[in-house]
């Protein structure tokens, strides 16, 4: 599957007539069409989190609405409170899930009880910087879930490069204590032979990727993007985490109207 994903990425590079200028960054997030509806689709393909996971490669799909303001989409909502376009800084407020899981989601996480979704209130921070922004957010749960909070400081470089929009970031990713241990720690009573006990402390993710976003027409978008991630060992050591290193890959399109 990755081999076809790169060679219709390819074609479809070489083939784009319409020159990118219609991404940038809000509320910490990677938008493009400003003041417009959206529907997408595609699929994302990447490494294990827990171990013995059974899906690593899903479709996807997402639509919603993306304005000057207000942006609300199926990965969150969130409203720009301070500042405009022209600003140095935007201060924003936003609403954000995190999933759940099954047990039945992984081999380690048999005979476990299942995690809930979760829902986070959080604000947020958008500081240009020449070309770029520093976005940073604080959020914390607001459901009682795991009761906890989680903190992220992102640079993002939008760039027009010709025949699409390019926008590379890196940045780090704090999940508090609460947020570690509902997710990935074991309970004494779900210890086994095989899943020891285990209790970990707040934990960092220093992460890297890009968005590509590929104009075919005026309306219609390929939309392609990489991520990765290094767990710290609070996270990484807990016997239901797979690996310290985690990617995802995704591709797919996006109809703007």
């Amino acid at each position: 599957m990755k081999k076809t994903c790169l060679v219709i990425s390819t074609l479809l590079l070489a083939n784009s007539a319409f020159a990118a200028d219609n991404t940038y960054i809000r509320n910490g997030n990677i938008y493009s069409h400003e003041g417009q509806f959206f529907v997408g689709a595609g699929a994302a393909t990447g490494s294990e989190f827990y171990k013995g996971q059974d899906h690593k490669t899903a479709a996807y799909v997402n639509g919603g609405y993306h304005g000057e303001d207000f942006n609300a989409d199926l990965s969150g909502i969130n409203y720009r409170f301070l500042g405009n376009n022209e600003s140095g800084i935007n201060l924003s407020a936003f609403v954000v899930a995190n999933p759940g899981f099954n047990a039945s989601d992984a081999d380690i996480l048999q005979g476990m009880k299942d995690r809930k979704i979760s829902g986070d209130l959080g604000l947020n921070a958008d500081i240009k910087l020449g070309r770029g922004t520093l976005s940073s957010k604080f959020q914390h749960d607001v459901t009682g879930v795991y009761d906890g909070y989680q903190a992220d400081i992102t640079y993002y470089q939008p760039m027009n490069i010709g025949f699409a929009d390019f926008v590379p970031y890196a940045g780090v990713h704090y999940y508090s204590k609460d947020f570690v241990n509902y997710y990935a720690g074991v309970s004494k009573s779900d210890a086994t032979n095989e899943r020891a006990a285990y209790t970990g402390d707040g934990a960092f993710a220093y992460k890297a990727g890009y968005a590509l976003v590929i104009p075919v027409t005026e309306h219609l978008d390929i939309t392609q993007a990489t991520g990765y991630s290094r767990l710290t060992s609070d996270m990484a050591d807990s016997p239901l985490i797979d690996s310290n290193n985690q990617w995802v890959t995704t591709l797919g399109v996006s109809y703007s109207f």
